[in-house]
């Protein structure tokens, strides 16, 4: 055989190698997600015998074992009138280097309020994320319930707002509904009735497990790809409990954890850091809404999270 016939097969050999790795599904590259917290310092109820401050510290170490980068929380302030002594919830936020947002003053929904009541509530945070945060980032906003106006006059004037304050929106991308699991986890923690709680722990999990590949198939529907995701999470006792489990969770589904800024570097989130752009879809859900695609259904909890241990 010549060498110029040799030198050929291997061409051929090294074309079909590659022709089916490009056929191949690209799973070896990890998924990218940003963790963030909202309802600093306190979300929901509290069952007997837990604090603010343990419920904080549990979520710090686990995100912190797990060596995920630093994590935005976004601050009610209103709270810190409430109950003083959760400022240490924010003390110890910060001694573990991790960066606050804006999430209003208490916690307003736009939707229900007019357009310069909520500008009023969330220049009323301010003063607390500038003490605490100095020169670092804290002009990220995060809207209360997701509510970014029910007219288009609000829509465009709060975006005019947040862009004349410096601000970027912290957008959602993942979110499996984990607040609604603190609440019967207080009442099953009262009651001690462990039976419910696994129940919790099983519906939580699957919860969270539904939702990534429910936006993962609306990422890739719409673009192709996986975007890189912001997931909303809440600063609550059951979301404490289950955050180490969350995290292998997320691990075993290929994710790789990055910063809020990182993943908002995405064009997907153009609209939430350029606020001089008109509104537009900045959800996946509204992006398939804007397309005429139909929404992936979320399931059903298996559990009735109202009704149970009351």
């Amino acid at each position: 055989m010549s060498s110029m016939t040799s030198a050929r097969r291997s061409q051929r050999i090294l074309w079909a190698i590659y022709s089916i790795a490009l056929s191949l599904p690209i799973t070896a590259v990890a998924q990218k997600i940003a963790f963030t917290f909202d309802d600093l310092p306190a979300h929901s109820s509290l069952p007997p015998g837990e604090t603010r401050l343990q419920v904080a510290d549990k979520i710090i170490a686990a995100l912190q074992q797990a060596h995920l980068p630093p994590v935005y929380g976004f601050v009610n302030a209103i709270r810190l009138q409430e109950q003083p002594d959760t400022i240490r919830v924010i003390d110890a936020w910060r001694a573990a280097g991790y960066p606050l947002g804006n999430h209003s003053w208490s916690h307003m929904n736009l939707n229900e309020h007019t357009l310069q009541e909520f500008e009023t509530d969330a220049l009323h945070d301010e003063p607390v994320l500038q003490r605490e945060m100095g020169n670092e980032d804290w002009r990220w906003f995060r809207f209360p319930y997701l509510a970014e106006g029910d007219t288009p006059a609000k829509q465009v004037g709060i975006r005019a707002f947040l862009a004349q304050h410096g601000y970027k929106i912290a957008g959602v991308t993942m979110s499996f509904s984990d607040y609604a699991f603190n609440e019967p986890y207080a009442r099953c923690s009262t009651k001690g009735d462990m039976k419910a709680i696994a129940q919790l722990e099983t519906s939580y999990l699957a919860a969270a497990d539904h939702s990534i590949d429910r936006y993962r198939q609306m990422s890739k529907t719409l673009y192709g790809r996986d975007i890189p995701y912001v997931l909303l999470m809440h600063l609550g006792a059951f979301d404490a409990r289950m955050l180490p489990r969350l995290l292998d969770l997320y691990r075993s589904h290929g994710f790789t954890f990055i910063t809020l800024k990182e993943a908002e570097n995405d064009e997907f989130y153009r609209e939430d850091t350029d606020l001089n752009l008109p509104p537009g879809a900045d959800t996946l859900e509204a992006a398939m809404a804007a397309r005429h695609l139909p929404l992936l259904q979320q399931t059903e909890q298996p559990i009735n999270l109202e009704a149970l241990c009351r």
